[in-house]
Order: C-alpha cells, then structure tokens, then sequence
C-alpha cells in the first residue's frame, strides 16, 4: 500500500477499509486512549470514519461525515489524523496496513416494513387477513394494570376473540401472557374467548404452549401489512 494510494483513493471519494495492528487517540467532546491492538478502519465515501474492534457491531471511535483526514507516513508506519471542528482522532499503525478500496454506489431508498401498532391499522382496515367473518370492535382494552388487549373482535359466528399481534416470532412469553389477558376477560365479561397470536412465525416452545392452552396462530408479517396500508393509502410505494 502507498501513500499516493490511499490518497488517490480519498480523493475520488471510494469506500477504504485499513486493517492492521494500531493505536486510537481522540480529543474533543472528551478524551480516550486505545492501545494497541488489531483493529479494522473504515472510511466511507461521505468521509465518515469508523474504528472496530475485532468484537461488537459498534465502532470503539468514530467521526462523522465531512471530516478532514490528513495522511501521515512515518518511520513507525501510517497514521490517520480524522478533524472535525475542535475533534481530532488519530489512528496510528503499527508499519502499513492491509487496504481495500471500493468504488461502490448505493441510490436505493431505505423502506422499513410496518411496526406492531401499523400492523393493528391494517387487521382494521382488511380484518379478513386474520380469517374471513373476524370484525374488531375494540383496540387497545385495557387489562389488568398495565396489560392491553391489541385487538377485540367477534368471529363470524359471533364468539369473542382477542388477538395478540407481533412484528418478530411469537415467544413462549407472548403466549402466557396472551392467555393471562384472556382469564382476565373471562372473569370480567364471563365469556370465555377464543385466543389468536398473529406473527410472522412461531418458537416450537410457543407452538407447544400453543397447543396446551388452545391459542391459535395466524402467519402475519409486517410485509404483508405495509401492503395493504400502501394500497389504502393509494402509494405505489409504503415507506416509514
């Protein structure tokens, strides 16, 4: 790796990753030492840089977009000098480090798909995507002191229903704890009502437990949901 490298590389705005034996210093905000140690370095297009260490998703340091980086090559080896306003991160390495560089472009718009409470405004507006006949009535019951039925509803043949519903896989707990909501309406209402947990997909344990207590599972993804909201709303695309 050369010098001239890495600058031509900074110059033309490319994603480079550094990987080597380096020490971090940062002044700023506050201050903070590394030692030595094996790190990867991360310069992105925007000139944001990041340094990881070989264990956790967070970077250890970092500096965001539109900071200066100036290059250093020394005797020990290259150094990194990242400013922005009164910050300053030095990144030294021990001799030259490996480097990769990468012209990459990314234009695509970023969609996150609907969250439980959007997946409620969807069982509204199609309750048929629980089954065909279910009307809800209520949303949000109250039960106990801080427990809250997501949805109340009637199936076609008139019999209670509460449902449950869950943007990840339904857990063991999310089972108990639907069961607990539904002694709780019995004894208030003294109907006995049928239990539904609308997820993506189910644990085996909750499956179990599913099966044990007579809780029924609908496949329901947050996917299916942004669907039916972008329709309503007449979007050809549902983003949050």
């Amino acid at each position: 790796m050369s010098e001239k490298t890495l600058k031509e590389a900074l110059e033309s705005n490319n994603l480079i990753i550094l990987v080597g034996l380096c020490s971090v210093r940062y002044e700023g905000r506050a201050a903070s030492r590394l030692g030595w140690g094996e790190r990867l370095v991360i310069i992105k297009n925007d000139k944001s840089v990041l340094v990881h260490r070989p264990t956790g998703y967070e970077p250890v340091n970092w500096q965001p977009p539109n900071s200066r980086i100036e290059i250093e090559m020394g005797q020990e080896g290259l150094k990194l000098v990242v400013r922005r306003r009164s910050e300053r991160l030095d990144v030294s390495f021990s001799g030259t480090p490996k480097m990769y560089i990468f012209s990459l472009s990314d234009d695509a718009q970023f969609e996150m798909y609907a969250t439980e409470d959007e997946m409620k405004s969807a069982v509204l507006l199609q309750p048929d995507i629980v089954e065909p006949g279910f009307k809800p009535f209520a949303e949000e019951r109250q039960v106990f002191r801080s427990g809250r039925i997501d949805l109340m509803g009637r199936d076609r043949e008139g019999r209670l229903v509460i449902l449950e519903l869950k943007k990840a896989r339904a857990s063991r707990e999310d089972i108990i704890q639907l069961q607990k909501y539904a002694s709780s309406i019995e004894r208030e209402l003294g109907e006995k009502p049928r239990t539904i947990v609308a997820a993506p997909s189910i644990s085996s344990k909750a499956s179990s437990v599913c099966r044990q207590l007579g809780v029924e599972f609908r496949c329901l993804t947050p996917r299916m949901c942004s669907e039916i909201l972008r329709r309503s709303r007449g979007l050809d695309r549902f983003t949050f």
